[in-house]
């Protein structure tokens, strides 16, 4: 223990005043005194000694003053050893990964000299091995002779290790690996008296900021011990997989598979494609190694509905380093068939143009394209497209028909019967596209089942006309581009104007305007753009005006995409059809295949009859799986009410597997509906997309810290290479004059004794 001292502090910032008072009161008491004429010289000398007493003792507990007791003495440096635990450290590292050294993994001394060097044993793993490398160097004691030893393991997460537990055996279970954390909640805020940090990895790090910069931060020594074999490794890994997460029956569906070797190269590399157990396709290619990515064209042609679970798998081959990263695990929902689109124009146009290639970007449609104005023409010109369905059975096979720019007299009066009777009738789907001429369709059968009022010679308004959301338009599905309502209306908002717009003086009362036009500031009512409404068994769609093609190519051009226009056409299509995507209950998960290191979503959506968003409804999920494990069981989650009928709920990562989602919805006691999913969680593989370790991050650890870089062969000379000085600690322990009780009663005593004293002889 260093020698301790002491000194007298003051709380008050106004001492100095205070000291000015006591010392007037001090100079009064004196002169009072001293002026009495009555008291004897002995009896005013000790009156002033009693009241100069008790003033001095007054002040003193007004100043607030501190006794303090400063005392240092020399403790243990604290030394921080982090074991790493994350997944990556399971895979294997052989006993003869480094031949020249007996601690790295060379010829074990005490091994049998007759044992069968093929018998079938499992390489031990680099956590095994660091185990057995702390037990060996004994570094733990060693350590403990040196300082304070804290024991930490680390993944994604830090956790304190107990003195007492077993460091030979640190299961590798996190699914990533942070080495910044893991400096920085080893240190923690006892940084002052840590002398050195002990890292024992393979260098993994995934998640999490710079390391370097964290130990450059925190200035204490990194000793950082390396686990694995440096060096080239053999890998081969399927690091991803490029398909379209909707299929259809009897359809083939391409798959791009990205492989790459690590290490040398490997020739004629079998490359699979399976569900299950069943192998779908197959490919034999050249890997040049050296971690150069090859692209393998796969395909499968699906069979049967729902969701589909495919891997994309290389077989392991001999002497690599881990076959965890060999496969590829993606899900597709497969449908029974696509949507027929019949897209039938007046005559070639730019909005044709780009109407035509969104629709056909979508591979859930088939287009078949309709030029009427060709049709007369002898030749190619005469036969590009599709003929015109002539009779309403051959139309009656479309799902929607697509009318841009047809007004009077595009279209036959029997054609118009028979579209009326196919919206009407058989539940068929129509939008209508074009200038103000697309809608001069009054006193046609398809002037009831439009949302407007067409007129014969429709009038029109030009200028620079911007599409601006209704209160409808701001929540239905149609016109609902992004699920944060902010961000939709911010994206319709930068769509650029359209030149002409149609002028409806009417629309029906059952119709729904989603979007007007705005002119000069003004949204005008005349201008609905956008507009549905059901008639018959079929809807209707109207997008009023011209030309739509600036929502495509001028968003390209100001650097943004023109995904937005390709997505309004995707989704007025489903809601024109009724496809399920769209339905008036949804409870599903967020995508179809989700990591099993993230949380899992679950996304409602509530329609009325009208599509209105419901909100204050009690949406559940059950999710059960994984399906036909040991671990099968039902998890259920209240989903939380976001408004605008949207609805979320998560579930931190479940195991990998299949899952089965059963939603229900219910508002004031009265079911809504009912809907059922499927989703897969897949292993997380963050930990092997590269299994070698990373020696060079360890020593650039260890050299922009000031520490040391060693091998496990070396691990025994680490605590030889650590010069700790003691720390220094100081401590200070206070003694509040206030909280004394013996100050107040000295000043009673003081003040009583002058009292008394007064009373005895007879003084005022």
């Amino acid at each position: 223990m260093i020698p301790s001292s002491a000194s007298l502090q003051f709380l008050e910032a106004w001492t100095p005043l205070w000291f000015a008072l006591a010392a007037a009161l001090v100079f009064l008491a004196f002169r009072l005194y001293r002026r009495s004429p009555d008291a004897p010289a002995a009896s005013s000398g000790l009156l002033l000694a009693l009241r100069l007493g008790s003033v001095v003792l007054v002040a003193l507990l007004l100043l607030e003053p501190v006794l303090a007791f400063f005392a240092e003495r020399n403790a243990p440096p604290r030394i921080a050893v982090l074991l790493d635990g994350s997944l990556s450290m399971s895979i294997p590292f052989p006993e003869d990964a480094a031949p020249d050294d007996p601690a790295e993994g060379g010829a074990d001394p005490d091994a049998d000299p007759d044992a069968d060097p093929d018998a079938d044993t499992d390489a031990p793993t680099r956590a095994e091995r660091m185990g057995r490398a702390i037990r060996d160097a004994g570094l733990l004691d060693a350590l403990d002779r040196k300082g304070e030893l804290n024991l930490f393991r680390f993944g994604g997460q830090v956790a304190v290790m107990p003195r007492d537990a077993d460091p030979f055996v640190v299961e590798p279970v996190e699914d990533r690996t942070d080495l910044a954390r893991a400096l920085a909640e080893g240190v923690g805020p006892q940084r002052a008296k840590t002398g050195a940090v002990v890292l024992i990895s393979d260098g993994s790090q995934n998640v999490g900021v710079d390391p370097r910069a964290e130990a450059r931060r925190l200035g204490v020594p990194v000793y950082a011990v390396g686990v694995g074999s440096e060096g080239s490794v053999s890998d081969l890994s399927v690091f991803d997989v490029e398909a379209s997460g909707v299929a259809y029956l009897d359809n083939e569906v391409p798959v791009v598979a990205r492989v790459r070797a690590r290490g040398d190269a490997v020739p004629g590399a079998m490359v699979y494609l399976s569900e299950g157990d069943t192998v779908l396709d197959s490919v034999r290619v050249d890997l040049p190694g050296g971690g150069q990515e090859v692209e393998v064209q796969l395909k499968y042609e699906p069979q049967t509905e729902g969701l589909h679970r495919y891997r994309a798998w290389t077989p392991a081959q001999d002497g690599e380093i881990s076959d965890e990263n060999n496969d590829h695990l993606f899900a597709v929902r497969v449908l029974k068939e696509k949507i027929k689109v019949l897209l039938v124009a007046s005559r070639p146009s730019f909005d044709l143009t780009f109407l035509k290639r969104a629709l056909e970007s979508d591979v859930s449609l088939v287009v078949d394209p309709v030029i009427l104005s060709t049709a007369k023409f002898a030749g190619e010109l005469g036969k590009a497209g599709t003929a015109y369905p002539e009779d309403y059975r051959s139309l009656a096979v479309y799902d929607l028909v697509v009318l841009l720019d047809t007004g009077s007299g595009s279209l036959s009066d029997e054609r118009l019967q028979n579209l009326e009777r196919f919206v009407s009738e058989r539940g068929g789907a129509l939008l209508v596209m074009g200038p103000p001429r697309a809608f001069e369709l009054a006193g046609t059968p398809l002037a009831d089942l439009l949302p407007v009022v067409p007129a014969g010679n429709q009038r029109g308004r030009r200028g620079q006309i911007l599409p601006r959301l209704t209160a409808s338009g701001r929540t239905h599905p149609v016109t609902s581009l992004d699920p944060d309502p902010e961000v939709n209306g911010r994206l319709w908002e930068e769509l650029p104007p359209l030149g002409v717009a149609p002028v409806f003086l009417q629309q029906r009362p059952e119709a729904r305007v989603l979007v007007r036009g705005e002119i000069d500031g003004a949204v005008r009512g005349e201008l609905p753009l956008i507009a549905t409404m059901e008639t018959g068994r079929g809807r209707v769609l109207t997008v009023a005006g011209s030309p739509y093609w600036r929502w495509d190519l001028y968003l390209w051009g100001t650097g943004r995409s023109g995904d937005l226009f390709r997505k309004l056409l995707s989704r007025s299509v489903r809601w024109l059809v009724a496809r399920d995507e769209l339905k008036q209950v949804m409870v599903r998960p967020g995508k179809s295949l989700f990591d099993g290191a993230e949380s899992v979503i679950i996304e409602g959506q509530l329609f009325d009859d009208d599509f209105r968003p419901i909100d204050g409804a009690d949406v559940r999920a059950s999710m059960t799986g994984p399906l036909g494990s040991d671990d099968e069981r039902a998890r259920e989650i209240s989903l939380v009410d976001l408004g605008g009928g949207r609805y979320r709920g998560t579930l931190p990562g479940l195991p990998p597997g299949d899952y089965r989602i059963d939603g229900t919805a219910g508002l004031g006691g009265n079911p809504l509906g009912e809907d059922a999913s499927e989703m897969t969680v897949a292993a997380y593989r963050m930990e092997f997309e590269d299994p070698a370790p990373n020696f060079a991050l360890l020593r650039e650890l260890a050299r922009e810290s000031g520490g040391r870089f060693l091998t496990l062969g070396q691990m025994a000379e680490l605590p030889e290479m650590l010069s700790l000085e003691p720390v220094v600690e100081r401590s200070v322990r206070e003694w509040p004059f206030q909280e004394n009780p013996l100050l107040f009663i000295a000043i009673l005593g003081l003040l009583g004794s002058e009292w008394a004293l007064r009373r005895g002889r007879g003084l005022p």
